[in-house]
């Protein structure tokens, strides 16, 4: 067996902050993730995590870690255990080590900012999560995404190009390669490039150039919480969310050119033809009958379904086709396309 696997002090296991933890640190490549809590903490996390990656095609395992804490630290107290488990994973030199706290951990008042602040040659990074005061999926992304950004002080250092950070991208969403490369399509429009996506399949290394860039994009970020959070530490203008239905991407357009000073008359143009080669593209849809249909935290009433449906010539009647709202919206003109043809297969089915 490899001895990543059968380690004494540091069991390999893949909710819910330390799902949302997880969803973060586990796509930055090189680095070691610990959940400091008993092993079934960590088997809980790691499961729908897998399970979800699997799902989207990924079949790579992270290095993600247990401490596994046993029933005598329970009792008294696990920094111990947690100090074994970080010398355990710096025995496959991670040049980073992150820390998931768990319920558990947080109810016996372990110190993980302690632990983490020793001396080990690398930096270990506390993600402050721990489920048992409410934290949900996204505070523990927000707080993974935070944590994370202590590794780009570096890159502040180098020169500032015409490119941008993307930052928050949902890892475990459908659609998400199909999201970054329309919002990349947005971009060379108007001649910005990619600097970094922070964080998704990239490496410690990649996070040392974080500073190159000259504008932050955020996959969403409702409260503002990351907006302002990343402006402080990096002083870099931001744009608050990928854009969604035809307004809004040709507003993205504006944005990102007024604010790196480039001319987006002519991309905003380019930008229209296109949309409206997307709607033509449908023309067989006029006239069509649709309702939507919402569950769970859907909602059927975003303006831009209506703006597609006005765009295409479709009708939205409470006899007509029923549509179930996605549980994303989609993401610029590309993200219409997509969604317009699934329109099309449940119209004609």
């Amino acid at each position: 067996m490899n001895s990543k696997h059968s380690h004494s002090n540091i069991s390999r296991h893949n909710g819910c902050s330390v799902s949302g933890a997880l969803s973060v640190s586990a796509f930055i490549k090189d680095a070691a993730t610990i959940v400091h809590g008993p092993a079934g903490c960590a088997h809980q996390a790691s499961s729908l995590f897998y399970s979800t990656m699997i799902a989207h095609g990924r079949f790579e395992i992270p290095d993600i870690y247990t401490s596994g804490l046993l029933e005598n630290e329970i009792i008294f107290g696990g920094e111990d255990r947690l100090r074994d488990s970080i010398t355990g994973a710096l025995s496959f030199d991670p040049p980073v080590i992150f820390i998931i706290g768990t319920c558990i951990s947080e109810t016996i008042g372990d110190d993980i900012d302690s632990v983490c602040m020793e001396d080990y040659g690398v930096p270990v990074i506390n993600l402050n999560t721990a489920g048992f005061l409410g934290d949900s999926f996204d505070s523990g992304f927000f707080n993974a995404l935070k944590g994370a950004s202590e590794l780009i002080n570096s890159g502040f250092k180098e020169e500032r190009t015409l490119t941008a950070n993307i930052i928050g991208e949902k890892n475990l969403e459908f659609e998400v390669e199909e999201n970054f490369a329309e919002v990349k399509r947005l971009l060379d429009l108007l001649g910005i490039g990619l600097n970094i996506r922070f964080v998704r399949d990239i490496t410690t290394d990649d996070i040392g150039t974080f500073g190159r860039g000259s504008l932050n994009i955020f996959r969403e970020d409702l409260s503002g919480e990351l907006t302002r959070f990343f402006a402080e530490k990096t002083g870099l203008p931001s744009i608050p969310a990928f854009p969604s239905g035809t307004n809004e991407t040709l507003g993205f357009l504006r944005e990102a050119g007024t604010i790196l000073s480039l001319p987006w008359e002519e991309a905003v143009e380019r930008e229209k033809e296109y949309q409206r080669s997307v709607f033509e593209e449908f023309s067989d849809l006029r006239g069509e009958l649709i309702t939507f249909d919402s569950f769970g935290f859907q909602d059927a009433e975003m303006p831009f379904f209506i703006d597609i449906a006005e765009n295409t010539g479709i009708k939205v009647d409470p006899e007509g086709t029923v549509i179930p709202v996605p549980f994303t919206a989609p993401v610029g003109t590309g993200g219409i396309r997509r969604l317009l043809r699934e329109w099309r297969r449940f119209i004609n089915a």
